[in-house]
């Protein structure tokens, strides 16, 4: 029991934080379209669409490359360089100004993100037993909901923040 709980503080509560930041830059792309986005950026016909769409489609074009980053890579490494990476494409969004550059940011976004949730039922699987994934599973993948609430409020807050260098979106 002792083992259990260290590990539901260390483990448990890096997985249950990462989801959330992964869930909640998945929402930013409609909340930053709300504020502005589309105009600001030129985005003209299916062109939001594509933009919306190009992360999915970077994580299933890498998911092969992150089967195997995740048995090659130890994972106290590769979690955080794929954190970093996903962080940093998300960031540069605020620095996008044209369709292109939302491209780019959206696809690094998404080929990062593609190796989290499976090295996620990795980590899990291999700190618990198999009695105790189930509930642990749900403790990470049950932030979903919680980020959505958060992101929504977080981008009205941020949304509002007057500034002459920022955009609403930006923020």
């Amino acid at each position: 029991k002792y083992i259990r709980r260290k590990t539901d503080k260390v483990i448990l509560a890096i997985l249950v934080w990462v989801y959330f930041l992964q869930i909640l830059d998945k929402s930013v792309l409609g909340y930053a379209a709300t504020f502005g986005l589309q105009k600001d950026t030129h985005l003209t016909g299916n062109q939001y669409s594509l933009v919306g769409s190009i992360a999915p489609i970077a994580q299933l074009a890498w998911q092969p490359f992150s089967s195997i980053l995740i048995v090659k890579v130890p994972h106290r490494i590769l979690m955080p360089a794929l954190v970093l990476g996903w962080g940093i494409a998300q960031s540069s969004m605020a620095a996008c100004h044209s369709y292109s550059a939302l491209l780019v940011a959206r696809f690094f976004l998404g080929l990062f993100e593609a190796g989290c949730l499976p090295l996620f039922s990795i980590i899990t699987s291999q700190w618990y037993r198999r009695s105790e994934q189930p509930i642990r599973v749900a403790a990470w993948y049950g932030t979903n909901g919680l980020a959505t609430i958060a992101a929504s409020a977080l981008s009205y807050g941020l949304g509002h923040i007057p500034s002459n260098t920022l955009r609403s979106w930006q923020m």
